[in-house]
């Protein structure tokens, strides 16, 4: 389960009154409650209190950001002695490679090469549509991560990756496929930008997308309402 605040609040937090949990809003006459110091668990937990209700909360931007990647390790370099070990081994196997090579004598496969496809060009099996893109920030131009793409009205669809990139396969004779077009609802963090609905031509093989979120006014706001959700779900084929 997400949470996310679709319509930031333009009041300012510093000029409310503060209260055990957080703040009171004169204008809304609502408590708004300070979660800029919990983490996403503590958060989820603390909306599933029975007595919870609508909550307003005022967050810290890095909190809607997607977790991030485990750090790589790398391994410590081999012993001075070892490397030159296995150059000198290395060394002397090119010879006896070079004379094999040489006396060999050359043979041709039968029948043509097959064509190599990667899979950013694949088909999707028959009957099915594979929808691939990328989300950029309109304003840097670099790729969001965290990006929410759903399907028509559907809960289905899929999020992009630390680089923007996303990519899902569905029916193409589905009820969300209107006359060959199938609309998708992009949305990044409510704080920075504002939901975007865009139109595919469904094909066999359609051409990959680049979706640019515009920037919300007052971009970094980060107060309102909170509502729940859950993020796209891989669509059923």
């Amino acid at each position: 389960m997400a949470f996310s605040v679709p319509q930031p609040c333009p009041q300012p937090w510093a000029d409310m009154t503060p209260t055990p949990d957080g703040r009171f809003c004169g204008s809304c006459q609502h408590e708004v409650v300070d979660f800029s110091g919990m983490t996403q668990p503590e958060i989820l937990a603390w909306l599933a209190r029975p007595a919870s209700g609508k909550v307003c909360g005022f967050f810290a931007p890095e909190q809607f950001a997607p977790p991030a990647a485990p750090p790589v390790v790398l391994s410590s370099p081999a012993p001075r002695w070892r490397r030159w070990v296995l150059t000198g081994l290395a060394l002397l196997s090119v010879k006896p490679l070079l004379t094999a090579c040489q006396t060999a004598s050359p043979q041709h496969a039968a029948g043509p090469r097959p064509t190599e496809q990667t899979d950013a060009t694949a088909a999707a099996p028959q009957g099915q549509v594979t929808v691939r893109g990328r989300v950029l920030d309109d304003s840097t131009g670099v790729g969001v991560a965290g990006a929410e793409i759903f399907i028509g009205d559907t809960k289905y669809g899929a999020v992009t990756d630390e680089q923007g990139n996303f990519s899902f396969t569905m029916k193409q004779q589905w009820a969300a496929v209107q006359q060959g077009n199938v609309s998708l609802r992009v949305q990044g963090s409510p704080f920075v930008f504002t939901s975007q609905t865009v139109e595919v031509a469904v094909s066999p093989a359609p051409q990959p997308l680049t979706v640019r979120l515009k920037s919300r006014p007052g971009r970094g706001q980060i107060m309102g309402r909170v509502v729940q959700h859950a993020p796209p779900q891989k669509p059923p084929l």
